[in-house]
């Protein structure tokens, strides 16, 4: 079942209000119910308004989210926004945006020490993935995600504590596993307090995980 949050990040919804304030207001001029200065203006207002309401929503819900997890924010706004020791790792919480007309996204990651290698495995989450992967053995997983990557690299990070770990993410989102990070990806930003959690306790699972599989 396909998450509507994915639908309903900030940048969509700003640009439906934009494409129904300006169909109105042409409707409105062509039509000739009130003069165009009036139409054009008060169109304006609205716009605006509207704007600005789906930029406060998200911020409170951002706050209520923050407020209700175990992250705390981060000590300046040059850094992540949440952050948070887990299993050990340092685990943070961003929000990013590839380009400007690229939609908000999550980013929780956990920076991977003592490994000299070039890998990547990716474990992503059924409902966003386009191409079949490695099976794992494990039912409730390949239900889940697809795995690519090497085999090996797959069987090394899945531990029990992993797996666990794995299916208690029940947010829609790309797991990257490389040598110096573990990264996942959301592709919205309306996450509950639990969600977050999950997540940033599976990142940490992986980056642990990879770091001991090493020797660190």
């Amino acid at each position: 079942m396909t998450d509507r949050r994915r639908y309903t990040r900030p940048k969509t919804l700003q640009a439906i209000w934009t494409v129904l304030v300006a169909g109105v207001t042409v409707a409105l001029v062509v039509v000739d119910v009130v003069p165009t200065v009036i139409a054009v203006g008060g169109a304006g207002v609205c716009w605006v308004a509207g704007l600005v309401a789906i930029g406060l929503s998200e911020r409170r819900h951002w706050r209520a989210m923050v407020a209700a997890s175990s992250f705390d924010p981060g000590p300046s706004g040059h850094t992540a926004d949440l952050q948070r020791i887990i299993r050990g790792q340092s685990v943070t919480v961003a929000t990013d945006v590839d380009s400007l007309l690229a939609p908000e996204h999550i980013q929780v990651r956990a920076a991977v020490e003592g490994v000299d290698a070039s890998f990547t495995v990716r474990i992503v989450d059924r409902e966003l993935a386009d191409r079949t992967g490695v099976t794992t053995g494990v039912d409730d997983l390949d239900e889940r995600f697809v795995f690519t990557g090497a085999e090996g690299n797959i069987s090394v990070l899945l531990t029990e504590t992993v797996k666990d770990a794995l299916l208690a993410v029940e947010t829609p989102g790309t797991f990257t596993v490389q040598a110096d990070r573990v990264v996942f990806e959301v592709p919205f930003t309306r996450l509950t307090a639990e969600e977050l959690d999950a997540a940033g306790d599976a990142v940490a699972a992986l980056a642990a995980q990879l770091e001991s599989a090493t020797g660190k």
